[in-house]
Formats: C-alpha cells, structure tokens, sequence
C-alpha cells in the first residue's frame, strides 16, 4: 500500500476539520522551509538535522571533493556535494513493532 501526500492532507483536513485547501498550503510551506534548511547556502559544509516528527528526521552531510586513484575507478574525480538522508529512531521503530505485533525488538 501506498499513502500518498494527498491522502495525508484530506485525512488531517477531515479529523481536525479543517478546509483541504489550508491544510495543503501548510504543507507546501512546511516543505518550503524544509528545502531551504537543507539548501542554505551560508555554510554548505555544516551538518543539518531536521527533526520532522518525533522519532524521524532528515539530515543533511557534507561530502569533500575526492579523486580516487586505484581500482576500477582510478583518475575519477568526485566534485564536492552534499548527500541527505532520512532516518527513523529506534524508540519509533520498536513503538510501531509494539503496535502491531505485541512486543519490542531486542536488538
């Protein structure tokens, strides 16, 4: 199953009830703000965390230029860039295991 944005938005705009359309213009400019952490150019080499919701957040790294020298990638040159990724918390992941079959992963 695949929940889109879309059925995000009508579910919070029909449990909090609230018109569609507003709840839509709160996401697009929570996704707005969102970017414009992650592209903000005044230190690209500084490491974000944004933390979406308890327990997820997306995180921004900066990668150096490099030039590998041996191996099947030799005299490649790699330009500096920055790489995201989004992560899920442990406590998040062991809640909704809780959740759905009874008890936690002990791991």
């Amino acid at each position: 199953m695949t929940i889109v944005q879309e059925d995000i938005i009508k579910e919070i705009a029909s449990v909090e009830d609230i018109n569609i359309a507003t709840v839509r213009l709160i996401f697009k400019s929570a996704e707005k703000i969102i970017f414009d952490y992650l592209s903000s150019s005044s230190s690209p080499t500084e490491k974000i965390d944004i933390k979406i919701f308890n327990g997820m957040s997306i995180g921004r790294n900066y990668i150096s230029r490099k030039s590998y020298t041996k191996g099947m990638f030799e005299d490649l040159d790699c330009p500096e860039h920055v790489k995201l990724k989004a992560s899920v918390s442990k406590y998040y992941n062991n809640r909704l295991n809780e959740k759905l079959f009874g008890k936690t992963e002990n791991t």
